[in-house]
């Protein structure tokens, strides 16, 4: 776990950590917890990159919580590419991972031996505006028991939406449009809190019939 406390000169023996740390702004080195760090390229240059996903709490049952994205430098140093708003305060977890030059954050909301529940954004590099940018996400609830699930998958980048859903070996999977998409969003400053999915043109309930409106039902 990447220690996020004070910060200590760079020399030719200082580790990968203290470099990471030595890069988050000052105003992040006493988070106090780290949810959990993905390393790999995001920028294309063939350096390792670093994302993190920090918590610092303020007051009684106030929590604060960032996405920060540290580029790689050659000579091992890191320096700051994003920072997200207050990001999704999920009731479980977070994952990230990094591949393809893509980040993926799965936030997890529901999590035992019967039933799963969670999102998960992407966030692609943009040589132009140097940030990442949130091309695409998408929410799974799965229920074991019954081995079914329900997954939507949206793509800010064409305005797809794909609505899959499997009981047993029943699999049905329609395709509509996104209808009030917020467009390609940068990580900078992203807010995640209160973020919901967006409505598209198509609905598969749970009777695998498809519905063809301007919204998706909560």
């Amino acid at each position: 776990m990447l220690c996020t406390g004070n910060a200590h000169a760079a020399d030719g023996n200082t580790s990968a950590e203290q470099r990471a740390r030595l890069a988050i702004p000052l105003e992040f080195r006493h988070s106090d917890f780290v949810w959990t760090t993905a390393e790999g390229d995001l920028n294309g240059d063939g350096v390792p990159d670093l994302a993190l996903l920090l918590t610092r709490h303020k007051g009684e049952g106030q929590r604060e919580e960032r996405l920060l994205v540290l580029t790689g430098r050659a000579d091992g140093s890191y320096q700051v590419l994003s920072v997200s708003g207050e990001f999704c305060h999920p009731s479980k977890f977070y994952n990230l991972d990094i591949k393809n030059n893509s980040l993926f954050v799965q936030a997890v909301y529901y999590a035992d031996a019967a039933r799963f529940s969670g999102f998960t954004l992407q966030f692609r590099y943009n040589a132009k505006t140097e940030d990442l940018e949130h091309i695409g996400e998408q929410q799974d609830d799965e229920d074991y028991s019954s081995n079914s699930y329900y997954r939507v998958s949206l793509n800010y980048l064409t305005n797809a939406a794909i609505h899959s859903r499997r009981v047993g070996k029943k699999y049905k999977e329609v395709r509509g449009r996104l209808t009030d998409a917020p467009g390609v969003l940068p990580l900078n400053g992203f807010v995640c809190e209160g973020y919901g999915m967006t409505s598209s043109t198509v609905y598969l309930d749970e009777s695998f019939k498809v519905h063809k409106k301007g919204g998706t039902p909560p």
